[in-house]
């Protein structure tokens, strides 16, 4: 078993001199976005946030305020591309806007709706990919923005989670009155399937 362990903490080590790695794991994380529905990365999200909790609570003692803050700003990327990705598949779907255009302008609006939600999720999934392949490293480096104030990037995704949630508050009230047609989209997208 030891044989096995050191062997794939190898390969972990020296996966970015590999070409075909990259390759395949672009790949393979294209197709997974294909594949799944933002469900499984909901749970993606979640089981990372989940790791960050019992990074900073028992591996570096971080009292709770803190814990919940480090695990906030860990995951806040990947949330604000769950929340946009999810704002795409609500308002571009067929049920909604794509049944009163044309067929070109559909067609259009559908590539829209797939590269809105596939580009969240390939990025999702890359992050998760990461941490998994240096799990080690990961549970004993801090998030840097604990010591420093919010960067650019992070500042950006608050206020992409913030507009996204008020988005999908108003798709409720634009969608009155087709609100099942509105809870079959979410059930279909949140809903952990292929």
């Amino acid at each position: 078993m030891t044989a096995i362990v050191s062997s794939i903490r190898g390969f972990a080590h020296e996966h970015d001199d590999v070409p075909a790695f990259h390759a395949a794991f672009l790949v393979g994380t294209i197709l997974c976005a294909a594949v799944f529905n933002l469900g499984f990365y909901a749970i993606l999200i979640l089981a990372h946030v989940c790791l960050d909790i019992v990074k900073y609570r028992d591996v570096h003692g971080f009292s709770f305020k803190q814990t919940i803050k480090a695990a906030a700003l860990e995951s806040i990327g990947d949330i604000a591309l769950f929340l946009l990705a999810l704002n795409f598949a609500i308002y571009l779907n067929h049920t909604y806007m794509l049944n009163a255009l044309s067929g070109m302008m559909r067609s259009e609006l559908t590539v829209l709706r797939a590269f809105g939600t596939m580009v969240p999720k390939i990025r999702i999934l890359e992050n998760m990919c990461a941490i998994a392949l240096n799990f080690h490293g990961y549970m004993h480096t801090q998030h840097p923005a604990l010591d420093r104030k919010l960067s650019r990037l992070e500042k950006w995704s608050i206020r992409t989670i913030v507009v996204s949630i008020a988005f999908l508050v108003l798709a409720v009230f634009l969608f009155q009155a087709n609100q099942w047609d509105l809870v079959q989209v979410l059930s279909h997208e949140l809903i952990p399937s292929l």
